[in-house]
């Protein structure tokens, strides 16, 4: 007996397709996974069946057979694999490997506290050598969560081999012709996951499952969705534009260079991201082993076409964003993360395993009209937030900008840089590595410095969030402040005109200036600096 019209499930010892329903595994919004017995081998498998309401529709059913044989094709220990697939009437189903364990949603739903960082680096690293592995074979996942991510039992004692499987490719599609939004105009995959380009017709690369992973680890360590947002509209509007929050607020047990590889996976450009699901795991890895810097950066992607990136504008350095480009800047590659976390989203298909609870941007294609609307207005009011000192944003500076500096605590001083000046020692309370959360015109990215101890003061800066770098040269000073003229050498941020100024508490109180071409004003900063 199949589902009938209504979606009754199936019960106890139902067929379908020749497989003998044991038992409930999972529901979402595509279908009902269930545990079967094989019709002819001693072994038990996932079974899921998707709605009867679905197979109606021919075009969807000619998506199906496609999307199965490209599910059969991967073969890899850390993809469940398709083995079986038909269609009965209006009924869809598909037999997957059953794996006995559970899911990384149900282990979020169930923990009581934080949990371990190393079983979830394992884990992650898996999942994305599975990743990898579907991304070479020219198919996207599109659909990467925790609760499509089964683990074996025991996962998190340290002496058991562990091993975690992505299931679910059971909406993916070759690359070639992928966009952000089906035939149907709806969108498939969880919001809460979901990568900026989703929601564009841009055609997607495998940067949009490095995305997803690096949303699912941001979860895993925290407990918290990245983006804490109750409807579709708030979601995409925050992976459009909403800075990363910082994982290391939740977790301040972590090191915080995992900030750094959390923030570059959830770059607002495909490109900017690590390159590979691999290249990001490795990251990851790298941050938890040594606590330190992470600039490893993937240089192999999965071979695509060559036409599958669509064209993106830089971000602006803190300006409004424009509402006809593709998705706004976050940061290139350096490093970045920051700012906020929340709970999990809505679910959106069954997983092959145990119950599984739970735990953008600019155009959008015939997607929820009402959502079109109400990005629309968000895309052309909201304010790209710059980053950290100097140059923000990623607004084109054009040789010479109006900026006006005056100190946070001291007289404004203004003039031509006087290189030839002489300069006091640089104080011992300014040497050294510094950070610092900006507020101001633009808010949401930290300032992160190295200060040299010799006159004059010269040093280099970072932007995690933006992805920019550069460096700070002495011009002038007035009292205990010294101003400074930045220079980016990396990233799409402007030369702005920056001030620090020690304070008695051992902190530096720090001052950006900068002009933005198109609020066609100078923008300020500040930040309390602090010794890291």
């Amino acid at each position: 007996m199949i589902v009938d019209d209504a979606g009754a499930p199936l019960r106890e010892n139902d067929v379908v397709g020749g497989y003998t329903i044991i038992g409930h595994l999972g529901s979402g919004g595509m279908g009902t996974v269930y545990l079967v017995a094989h019709p002819r081998l001693p072994r038990r498998q996932a079974l899921k069946v998707l709605s009867s309401s679905l197979g109606a529709n021919p075009e969807f059913r000619e998506r199906f057979r496609r999307e199965v044989d490209l599910a059969a094709r991967l073969d890899h220990p850390n993809i469940v694999a398709v083995q079986d697939a038909g269609i009965d009437g209006d009924t869809m189903w598909m037999a997957m490997q059953y794996v006995e364990g559970t899911d990384a949603a149900a282990i979020l739903r169930e923990a009581t506290e934080p949990l371990r960082a190393a079983p979830i680096v394992d884990l992650i690293t898996q999942v994305a050598a599975g990743l990898d592995h579907a991304h070479a074979q020219g198919t996207l996942h599109r659909d990467v969560k925790p609760a499509n991510i089964l683990v074996t039992p025991a996962w998190n004692r340290p002496a058991v081999a562990r091993r975690a499987l992505i299931a679910d490719f059971g909406i993916a599609r070759l690359m070639s012709e992928s966009t952000g939004l089906t035939a149907t105009g709806n969108v498939i995959a969880t919001l809460a996951y979901a990568a900026p380009e989703m929601f564009t017709d841009t055609a997607l690369t495998p940067a949009v499952d490095e995305y997803a992973l690096g949303c699912t680890l941001y979860e895993l360590l925290t407990g918290r969705a990245v983006f804490d947002r109750t409807d579709a509209a708030g979601l995409i509007s925050a992976h459009t534009h909403a800075p990363v929050p910082r994982c290391t607020a939740l977790r301040p047990d972590l090191p915080e260079a995992i900030d750094d590889v959390i923030a570059q996976a959830l770059a607002k450009r495909p490109d900017e991201r690590h390159g590979s699901a691999g290249a990001f795991a490795a990251a990851v890895a790298h941050a938890v082993a040594t606590g330190g810097p992470t600039t490893i950066v993937g240089d192999q992607r999965p071979p695509v076409p060559a036409t599958i990136l669509g064209p993106h504008q830089p971000p602006g350095h803190g300006d409004a964003m424009r509402p006809p480009p593709p998705p706004p800047p976050r940061g290139p590659r350096p490093m970045g993360g920051s700012t906020t976390p929340p709970p999990t989203g809505v679910p959106s298909v069954p997983m092959p395993i145990s119950p599984v609870p739970a735990s953008p941007v600019r155009r959008r294609h015939g997607v929820l009209p009402w959502l079109l609307a109400g990005l629309a207005l968000v895309l052309m009011g909201a304010t790209v937030v710059v980053v950290l000192v100097a140059t923000r944003g990623t607004e084109t500076s054009t040789g010479s900008s109006p900026a006006a500096a005056s100190a946070p605590t001291a007289a404004p001083t203004t003039g031509s840089p006087t290189t030839g000046q002489t300069t006091l020692p640089v104080a011992a309370s300014l040497a050294g590595n510094w950070r610092g959360s900006v507020t101001g015109d633009q808010t949401g990215f930290d300032v992160v410095a190295q200060i040299s101890d010799t006159a004059p003061l010269t040093a280099t800066v970072q932007y995690p969030q933006l992805g920019c770098a550069g460096t700070w040269a002495e011009n002038s000073r007035q009292g205990s402040t010294v101003t400074l003229t930045e220079q980016i050498t990396q990233g799409t941020c402007v030369t702005s005109q920056i001030e620090v100024t020690p304070s008695a508490d051992g902190t530096v109180a720090y001052r950006s200036s900068y002009y933005s071409q198109s609020q066609g004003r100078t923008l300020v900063i500040t930040s309390v600096l602090r010794r890291s």
